[in-house]
């Protein structure tokens, strides 16, 4: 599986508080892709975002070979993944409590691990997993944000809250307290044939619409998908959002299924 990530500290900020991994694990079987947005004052984003990365990846690494039976590969990946994301979430929390100056730092954490044709995602926070193919772009993750929130319960609607007033507040993160608990989803990939896996910041999703996305994956007729370029294509997506304003860092993690 091809894949590649790219981060930008956008027009605005100084400290680049979003932090990324993508990488083969398991004997290069699994495909896995991590991004984190940071908050805190005097860099205590950026530590909470790298640890949260670090500590997420090398719990999910760690992990023993899998059963061959497949319910039962989907019951462990599902438990190691939400471990991973609960192993982060302690760590963060742990830190915050004993240094003064990391005090209230937390990060949004989603991540997506590719397995034979399955992706398994988990989220916390508002950064964001898509699945884009030729018949359009699927928002996996549900966001946990007040503007999220909002819509669910009819009291806006989704184009009102591109300009609410109030729409950088989550509701959950990793590390602001010890019960952060993870969503998790599961996208059979064989039932969409081919396409994209876009891991991003709401520093990207904030300015970047689905059709920006399709524009740049599928709007060239004489590509073809095995032709696009990750890099090329991560670095339009990010000039977008600093076109668009840059108000805050902006992170994007492809790749190809």
């Amino acid at each position: 599986m091809r894949f590649f990530g790219k981060t930008d500290v956008g027009i605005v900020r100084k400290i680049n508080q979003d932090s990324f991994d993508c990488r083969t694990v398991w004997g290069k079987e699994a495909t896995l892709l991590v991004v984190c947005d940071g908050m805190g004052g005097h860099r205590a984003g950026e530590i909470a975002s790298k640890k949260a990365v670090t500590s997420f990846v090398d719990k999910v690494v760690s992990f023993p070979c899998l059963s061959e039976e497949q319910f039962e590969q989907f019951s462990e990946i599902r438990h190691t993944l939400i471990v991973a994301a609960k192993t982060a979430n302690n760590l963060l929390f742990r830190m915050s409590r004993d240094f003064d100056e990391l005090s209230g730092m937390g990060t949004t954490l989603v991540a997506g691990l590719i397995y034979n044709n399955m992706l398994y995602v988990v989220n916390i926070g508002d950064s964001r997993l898509y699945v884009i193919t030729q018949n359009g772009v699927r928002q996996i993750t549900h966001d946990h944000s007040f503007v999220q929130y909002l819509i669910d319960y009819g009291k806006i609607t989704p184009e009102e809250a591109k300009n609410y007033p109030r729409k950088n507040v989550i509701t959950q993160a990793v590390g602001i307290n010890e019960n952060a608990e993870a969503d998790f989803f599961c996208v059979d990939l064989a039932k969409h044939g081919s396409g994209f896996i876009l891991l991003c910041t709401d520093g990207l999703s904030n300015y970047v619409e689905p059709k920006n996305m399709m524009d740049i994956l599928y709007g060239d007729p004489q590509k073809s998908e095995k032709d696009t370029d990750l890099e090329e294509a991560a670095g339009k997506l990010i000039d977008i959002a600093l076109n668009g304003g840059g108000a805050d860092n902006v992170t994007a993690v492809l790749a190809q299924f």
